[in-house]
């Protein structure tokens, strides 16, 4: 039950991340580590993901390597967002927040939940 509630506050997390990025557009300010954005292993998540609470079995799963592969391009495409921010392409900053982020954060947010779903169904299926 532990994963299935991990995968929550994910999501609630990284829901968070888009106010987060608004903001970085705003400031703008020079001394941002890039890389730290960029790194996916970084964040809570993904701290968790590539931790030792999960499973040699969780990680063969389909669903993990969604997600896995999901949350690296969400670190590349948020690193991207504050680049351009940095460099002062402000609208373009925000064309990339509102488009391509939005629609990645999305299809995270979807394998997240899906892989919680197969994880509840194998609980049930184990009561």
């Amino acid at each position: 039950m532990d994963r299935v509630r991990d995968i929550e506050e994910a999501i609630g997390a990284h829901a968070r991340w888009m106010s987060e990025l608004r903001q970085a557009i705003l400031d703008a300010k020079a001394g941002v580590d890039v890389e730290a954005i960029r790194a996916d292993d970084r964040c809570e998540f993904g701290q968790w993901l590539y931790g030792p609470r999960l499973s040699a079995e969780d990680r063969a799963a389909k669903d993990f390597e969604e997600v896995r592969r999901l949350h690296a391009e969400f670190h590349q495409l948020a690193a991207e967002v504050v680049e351009r921010a940095l460099a002062g392409q402000t609208v373009e900053a925000y064309a990339l927040l509102y488009g391509k982020y939005v629609t990645l954060s999305g299809r995270l947010a979807l394998a997240m939940r899906a892989w919680q779903a197969r994880l509840l169904q194998g609980i049930a299926g184990n009561a």
